[in-house]
Order: C-alpha cells, then sequence, then structure tokens
C-alpha cells in the first residue's frame, strides 16, 4: 500500500470517528448532575418567584399555558424528534447522519408552521379550551407563536442528546432555564404580572436557545463524512415512521396523563373560571418541588436510552435487563428519599417562601409528592421498553393510565375537590408504574422481588412524614448492609461505577500540566 493510501485511509478513519464525539456515560452523568443541581437551582428560584409575584389565578393561567405547550410540543411534530434518542445511533454507524437531520428537519419545520397557524386561526376555541372561557385568545395567539420556538428547542435537545452531546446539552438546557428566569421575571416586575408575560418570556428563551443550538448543530454537521450510501424516501420512512407514529401517540398520551387532572378542575370541578385557575394555582404550588424528581428522571432516561440502545445494538441484551432492573431500584431509593426532604421542608416552603398564599396546596402536598415519585421512578422502566422497540407499549402503558386518571378525577373531584383530582393522579401514576414493570419482567427484563418493592416505597410519601421517613431510612440501610433490595452482584456494579468515574476524573486532573488551568 503506497504512502499516499495510507494517509487516505488514516484520514477516513479519522473522520469517522469525528462524525459523533460521544460523551462517555460516566461524564454523561457528571454533566448530569451539575445541570441538575444548576439549572434546577435557577428553575427553583423562579417558580418560587412565579408564585410570590403573580396572582392564584394568573399562576393557573400560566400552569395550563405551560401544560399546553408540553403537550401540543410533540403533537404538531407527530412524534419524529421522538425517534431521535433510538435512531440517530443506527443512521450514524451507517453513515447516513446528514439524510436524517435534512428529512427530519423539514417534515418538523412544515408541521410546526401548519400546527401554529391552525391555533391562531382558532384561537377562541382553543381558549374555550384551556381556561374554560374566551376572552383570553389574545394570550392564545402569544402562545401559539411561542410553540414554534418550543418545538424549535426540543428538536435541539433531543438531536443532541441522541447524539450523547452532553456537554452541548448543558449548556442548551442552562441558557434556556437562566434567559427564561431573567426576562420572566424582568417582565412580570416591570411590564405586566399576567400569564401572558411569562408565555411570551418562555418563548424568548426558547428562540434564544434554537439560535444557540443551531451553531452547535452547523459545527458538527460540517465534519460529518460524506454518504457513500443514500435511503431513499421510502426506505428512510418506512423504518422511522412506525416508531415515530408509536412515540407519538405516547407522547399524546403521557403529556394528556401529566395535564387532565388540571383540565378537569376548570371544566368539571364546579367551579367559576377564576375559582378554577385558583385551584390549579394550589396544584401548581405542590408541584414546583415535587416537579424536580420528575425533570431529573427526564433528563436520566434521555442520557441513559442512547448507552442502553448501544448496548442493544451490541448484542448485550442480558446487561440491558439487569441495568435496568438496577435503575428502577435506585431511583425508588433517590426519589423517595427526596420525597422525605421535600415533606421536611414543607413548613417552611408554603409557610416563608410562599408566604402562606397556598395553603390549598400545602394539603395536598404528601400525595403530590407521591404522584411525582411514581411518576419519576415508573418513567425509568420505559428505558427498557424503548431499547426494545416496543414504543406501542408505551403507548398502551399510557393508556391505561390516563384512563384510571380520568375515571377516579369523575369519582372523586366532586367529593373531595383539590384533594380528589391529586390523589386519583398519585393511584393512576402507581398503576402505571406497575403494569410497565409487568410488562418489562415479560419482555426478559430482570424484575425480582425486590424491584416489586420500589412499586410500594412511595405509596408511605402520601401518609406524611412521620410514616415515611423511617420507612425510607430501614430501605437504605437495608440496601446497603442487607441483601433484600440490592443483590451482592449489584452492590459491585454500583462500586465499579463509581471507580471508574473517579478513576476518569483523577486521572484527567493529574494529567493537566500546571500550566493547563
Amino acid at each position: 500500500m503506497s504512502a499516499g493510501a495510507t494517509s487516505a485511509s488514516d484520514s477516513v478513519s479519522s473522520t469517522q470517528e469525528a462524525r459523533i464525539s460521544a460523551t462517555p456515560l460516566a461524564e454523561s452523568l457528571v454533566l448530569l448532575a451539575v445541570l441538575t443541581v444548576v439549572q434546577r437551582l435557577v428553575g427553583f428560584l423562579r417558580g418560587v418567584l412565579f408564585c410570590r409575584w403573580l396572582s392564584p389565578e394568573q399562576l393557573g393561567q400560566w400552569d395550563l399555558l405551560f401544560g399546553f405547550l408540553m403537550l401540543a410540543g410533540p403533537l404538531v411534530v407527530l412524534g419524529v424528534p421522538g425517534t431521535f434518542g433510538r435512531y440517530v445511533e443506527y443512521y450514524n454507524q451507517r453513515q447516513q447522519l446528514r439524510t436524517f437531520l435534512k428529512r427530519t428537519g423539514v417534515v418538523s419545520l412544515v408541521l410546526t408552521i401548519l400546527g401554529c397557524a391552525a391555533l391562531i386561526v382558532w384561537d377562541r376555541e382553543t381558549a374555550k379550551i384551556l381556561f374554560n372561557e374566551t376572552t383570553s385568545y389574545n394570550t392564545i395567539v402569544v402562545a401559539a407563536i411561542t410553540l414554534a420556538t418550543v418545538v424549535g428547542f426540543n428538536y435541539l435537545i433531543e438531536l443532541f442528546i441522541g447524539m450523547r452531546q452532553m456537554r452541548v446539552v448543558s449548556v442548551l438546557q442552562f441558557v434556556n432555564s437562566l434567559v427564561f428566569a431573567a426576562v420572566g421575571l424582568g417582565l412580570i416586575q416591570f411590564w405586566d404580572a399576567t400569564s401572558m408575560a411569562v408565555i411570551l418570556s418562555y418563548g424568548i428563551a426558547c428562540a434564544v436557545t434554537c439560535v444557540l443550538g443551531g451553531y452547535f448543530l452547523f459545527t458538527k454537521y460540517r465534519i460529518l463524512p460524506p454518504e457513500t450510501e443514500v435511503a431513499t424516501h421510502r426506505e428512510f420512512w418506512a423504518k422511522l415512521a412506525p416508531f415515530a407514529a408509536w412515540m407519538w401517540v405516547a407522547n399524546l398520551l403521557s403529556n394528556l396523563f401529566l395535564v387532565v387532572d388540571r383540565y378537569m378542575i376548570v371544566h368539571f370541578g364546579g367551579f367559576t373560571p377564576e375559582q378554577a385557575a385558583a385551584e390549579v394555582a394550589d396544584y401548581h404550588s405542590s408541584r414546583v418541588v415535587p416537579w424536580l424528581m420528575a425533570s431529573v428522571a427526564g433528563l436520566v432516561i434521555g442520557v441513559l436510552l442512547p448507552h442502553l440502545s448501544a448496548d442493544w445494538e451490541a448484542g448485550r441484551k442480558r446487561e440491558v435487563a439487569e441495568s435496568s432492573n438496577l435503575i428502577v431500584k435506585l431511583g425508588s431509593l433517590v426519589f423517595t428519599g427526596g420525597g422525605v426532604a421535600i415533606l421536611l421542608a414543607a413548613p417552611w416552603l408554603f409557610g416563608v417562601v410562599f408566604s402562606g398564599k397556598y395553603d390549598g396546596g400545602l394539603a395536598v402536598l404528601p400525595w403530590t409528592v407521591a404522584s411525582c415519585a411514581w411518576s419519576s421512578i415508573g418513567g425509568l422502566t420505559l428505558l427498557y421498553l424503548y431499547c426494545a422497540e416496543k414504543a406501542k407499549l408505551v403507548s398502551l402503558l399510557y393508556a391505561v393510565g390516563l384512563t384510571f386518571n380520568i375515571c377516579l378525577n369523575f369519582l372523586l373531584l366532586p367529593r373531595l375537590g383539590l384533594e380528589g383530582a391529586v390523589l386519583a393522579t398519585a393511584v393512576s401514576n402507581g398503576v402505571t408504574f406497575c403494569v410497565g414493570l409487568s410488562l418489562c419482567k415479560r419482555l426478559g427484563m430482570e424484575v425480582d422481588s425486590s424491584t416489586w418493592l420500589a412499586v410500594l416505597l412511595p405509596m408511605s410519601l402520601g401518609f406524611g412524614l412521620m410514616l415515611a421517613a423511617p420507612i425510607w431510612i430501614v430501605c437504605v440501610w437495608q440496601a446497603w448492609l442487607g441483601h433484600t433490595i440490592l443483590s451482592n452482584d449489584e452492590k459491585q456494579k454500583i462500586v465499579a461505577g463509581l471507580t471508574m468515574l473517579r478513576n476518569r476524573y483523577v486521572s484527567r486532573d493529574k494529567s493537566l500540566k500546571p500550566g493547563d488551568a
């Protein structure tokens, strides 16, 4: 072989390595931890100040609008970005990532324009659905414009997570949270303390993040190698469309599951529009801190899915099954412990931080915390279903949870008011968790008796701090010293992972020269 051929071969090899410089799993988790601490701190402070500075009615309207954006974002693009975590690596390995980006980008853009235009045309009808009145149609117009930026932001985040570019995801998430907090609090203080100011600031934050994310994407796109073979549109969409369709259904059902209780309060709680918004505000105040757990679980799922998918593609399905089981058990201990901490801080949070404005939120907090813990841990079971390409079972799972939620709300909401809605959602989350774990077991996931304990543990949160704290302490003690919750092999995996993580960063620090800092 000639020197020129060798050089060309090295160049091709170097180019292929640069296709996606994926962040390793250990480093991804470190970045995730930093992201979670900093970004969630900003988000928490923002949420607290929104609760303090907005009236209950306007806070309730913002909660309903935000839930609508989270529902409509994946809905209008037919689930296409939801496929990135599963298929970015697939097309990357086949050197077809350029085609993947072009085709999914064009389709998402066209669908976004059509969806936002529909909202503007039918603004009064949308206001009736969201608020049970038609006088807030101007807010719907602003929400439609914001929706376009939300879709772009979601597209970029899903794409970079699928590419395992957690440094980029960390920057985008942090910038979005920071801009949203700065612009939102500024508009409330110096312009208008209404839900329209908040929704406008969220749109601005997503637009800024889209510009920044577009720059990062352009730099990554430039170094992708030329494609030697391009799949036809028929072949491409035949592969992607079924998974996207089921992801679309799953996103629709899951997001409906997240917001249906608030909309049932608006339409079936027997309240005036103003009273309903105030009830939703009480519910929102009880979720400000607990919902951090669910958002952390979502980030963990986004980070782990590409890595578990890569193991699955490599034929290491048993390792994926064992890892998924361990993730669920650790998630149960971590999120239940988070719930205990929230209940411990509740009197100070509602009495001092929220200035005693939301006593209704304090009353329903225990079951709100239990609900969010169940939702967070149950979401981790989806990792195995997605790796097994069983997105349709995820849709079935959320359909079951949504049905339970609606039926229980019809039964409990007229009798117990807000407490009934919260209790209905908590029970529905627990049922969804059980069904999801059963489906995973049928598909080959390692599910032992201690895993089922993870289903029951968050229930203790609903009965208050005095019961939940001792039970959680006993479970943590048993997990560390006993064998009931974690086996010796699982403990060894945890220790090995922590050791690898420490060695990676200790060796990196030692390899730096004094002048490198």
